[in-house]
């Protein structure tokens, strides 16, 4: 009877839900024609625009025009794959439609559409920034732009198609980079539709804290609409971005384990980071993981004079956001930082999926970047201040995560041991 009760009440709370979600309606203004009368209602943020949803029945009366909250979607994609579509609004790569779409075939893994109602507003990454420490600092302050562009150079000179010859020669040289990092460095292969592919992993191993890790991530594979996929912003920026931590991180001790890895296969539906995170889980290794720093698009900006940079992440990871967004406050002021709790689509996910922390760094104008997913996307589109902003942000939160050892303390360690 009780069990036959407790059916009954979730039956009647889910259909006085769905009638609540029926009752509330829309309706679109531009920023500064938004009447405060409804602001008790639902008030979605765009660039541009407010969307304000409420179930007051004047409301409805008053904008005849106003929509049923179910008619709205959130499609969180490039804005080239839906030029087409009636974009009612956007911000941040997130664009309001009046109604549901069916991504193609072959653009589904690129497009997220779900309900108004789960979207989350983007807000500012305003969190206080912390006292500077000057072990930190001096790490920091060691991220070389133009090795780092270097880098980009070389990845880009490759076509990266998961699979392919030229995917296989950039995995060696980045192994090799790995190697002569001192990094403990392996291949991890899988299949891409059949054909096999490698992330490359090189890890550093933690004094005190060996079973605690932390990945620092990025895809290294590229895909053209036609044509060859240097993909130099998509996705050499976060590879080449991967590297450069490791080049940094390797002249210093941590407490924690550190695990920097270029995945393939993520353009076809982040099978290299699934992969890891499954391998991850059959080994038993899944709870040691506390942190997976994620890098995608991170070195393009639309206005040379604008540094911009999206954390994006589950609500559930709001205290990693924050952790980020400190550390850019405190060793990357001049950038611009707008936090996420829509995560889609990049190797952050798998991780998250799976109850793992994760985190993607992205570029805040990925979604309007021009030469997306084609041959143009060239080193040239490189903009060397954005990279190194999201560099230090990552390699500053790094540092707090992992527990950086100041080189007198470990210095005096090494010595006694």
């Amino acid at each position: 009877m009780m069990v036959l009760f407790r059916f009954f009440s979730l039956s009647l709370l889910v259909l006085l839900s769905n009638q609540s979600f029926s009752n509330e309606y829309c309706k679109l203004f531009a920023k500064n024609k938004t009447p405060s009368s409804f602001s008790q209602g639902d008030i979605y943020t765009f660039q541009n625009h407010n969307l304000v949803c409420s179930q007051n029945s004047v409301f409805k009366k008053k904008f005849i025009d106003s929509k049923p909250v179910s008619d709205y979607f959130i499609i969180r994609t490039h804005i080239n794959e839906i030029s087409s579509e009636n974009i009612l609004a956007s911000t941040h790569g997130y664009h309001l439609v009046s109604e549901n779409y069916n991504c193609q075939s072959h653009h589904c893994n690129h497009i997220n559409v779900f309900p108004l109602k789960e979207f989350n507003n983007i807000n500012t990454g305003s969190q206080a920034p912390i006292s500077k420490n000057s072990t930190v600092s001096s790490l920091v302050n060691q991220i070389n732009s133009n090795l780092w562009k270097s880098d980009v150079v070389t990845l880009s000179s490759w076509s990266r198609i998961s699979t392919t010859s030229d995917n296989d020669s950039a995995q060696v040289w980045i192994a090799n980079k790995m190697h002569d990092l001192g990094l403990q460095t392996s291949t991890q292969e899988f299949l891409v539709f059949g054909n096999p592919t490698n992330n490359i992993i090189g890890i550093k191993t933690g004094t005190s804290r060996s079973d605690d890790w932390y990945i620092v991530g990025a895809h290294m594979d590229s895909i053209p609409s036609n044509g060859p996929a240097p993909g130099a912003i998509d996705n050499a920026s976060g590879c080449a971005g991967v590297l450069e931590m490791a080049r940094i991180a390797s002249q210093f001790t941590f407490e924690a384990t550190i695990l920097f890895i270029c995945y393939s296969g993520e353009e076809q539906g982040l099978i290299g980071s699934s992969h890891h995170v499954n391998t991850l889980i059959n080994d038993g290794n899944q709870n040691k993981v506390k942190a997976a720093l994620t890098m995608d698009m991170i070195g393009y900006t639309r206005n040379s004079s604008e540094y911009q940079l999206l954390l994006e992440s589950s609500s559930s990871n709001q205290w990693l956001i924050d952790i980020l967004a400190q550390n850019a406050n405190t060793y990357a002021p001049n950038l611009d930082v707008f936090t996420s709790t829509n995560p889609f689509g990049s190797d952050h996910m798998p991780y998250i999926n799976n109850n793992m922390h994760g985190i993607l760094s992205i570029d805040d104008d990925w979604s309007i970047y021009p030469d997306y997913h084609r041959s143009t996307d060239l080193p040239e589109n490189l903009n060397l201040t954005q990279g190194e902003y999201i560099l230090k942000t990552n390699l500053a939160a790094l540092t707090q995560l992992a527990t950086i050892l100041d080189p007198n303390d470990y210095i005096f360690y090494n010595s006694f041991e």
